[in-house]
């Protein structure tokens, strides 16, 4: 994908400097990407009521799949105060409306399609345009949204029919968001199509074998949800303090994601 000319005062990023270092030299510039995640945290409102509402905490690992907010580190309460969730580890009821799911996917593909798109052009040219990302990648990133809404429909729906294929769902779904997890990234980083980005993303996991970044990122958020989690059980306005605390948090991971796929591309990046 054609970048624009950097300007003298942008540096190539040093390659001894770890991702996560690289990740905080650009969480400053890309602060405002954060009213995503704390967008998307908000959106469920019932869920964010009742953690507000309820005791415990959650220990919630996730995997580098896709956007994080408040969700990824915190569980909406089961009904015990402690819940442990891994990635694909529960799953909730499908909406039953055709057209709800269609405005979930078209929003959140919108959303992504800003999101992402701006965290790309924010590491490799300095500076982002929200809404241009999404004219730019609005389209591919419905169409990707709906991809996986169908995806895990395919993978999870079985078990309401045959429960005990949980554990094959489970390991199913893991080893689909490792071999593809860079996809989104791609897409946005080369401007690629769907098929384009996953093939890329294939290859690229199949090359550069990240399973080391891919399990680190689950430890870290596992780590994470625990103070977020408690902050989250903590009334009305802790469940609002922790999704403002979670969309930061989430944005960081993103963009350490994105340094990560943007390395394994080989796409130069600035500092």
């Amino acid at each position: 994908m054609a970048r624009p000319s950097r300007s003298p005062r942008d540096r190539d990023p040093d390659p001894t400097e770890s991702v996560v270092e690289r990740t905080f030299s650009h969480l400053a510039r890309l602060l405002p990407l954060a009213l995503v995640p704390l967008a998307t945290a908000l959106f469920r409102t019932r869920d964010l009521l009742a953690t507000a509402q309820t005791n415990g905490f959650s220990l919630r690992a996730s995997f580098p799949v896709y956007r994080y907010d408040l969700w990824s580190f915190v569980d909406a309460p089961n009904g015990s105060g402690v819940t442990v969730s891994l990635p694909f580890g529960g799953l909730e009821p499908l909406p039953l409306l055709v057209p709800a799911i269609g405005a979930y996917v078209v929003v959140s593909g919108a959303l992504s399609a800003g999101y992402f798109g701006s965290i790309a052009d924010g590491i490799t040219v300095g500076g982002f345009d929200f809404v241009a990302a999404v004219r730019r990648f609005g389209v591919r990133m419905v169409l990707l949204e709906a991809i996986v809404v169908a995806a895990f429909a395919a993978v999870f729906l079985p078990l309401l029919v045959v429960p005990p294929l949980f554990v094959v769902a489970v390991v199913a779904g893991l080893v689909l968001s490792y071999l593809f997890f860079p996809t989104v990234y791609v897409l946005v980083l080369e401007d690629r199509s769907i098929g384009s980005a996953a093939r890329r993303a294939r290859g690229l996991v199949a090359r550069d074998q990240p399973l080391g970044f891919f399990l680190a990122v689950a430890i870290v958020t596992a780590v994470c949800s625990v103070p977020v989690s408690l902050l989250a059980h903590a009334g009305p306005v802790g469940a609002f303090a922790a999704a403002l605390v979670a969309a930061p948090l989430g944005l960081a991971f993103n963009v350490a994601t994105a340094l990560k796929v943007a390395e394994m591309a080989g796409i130069e990046t600035v500092g």
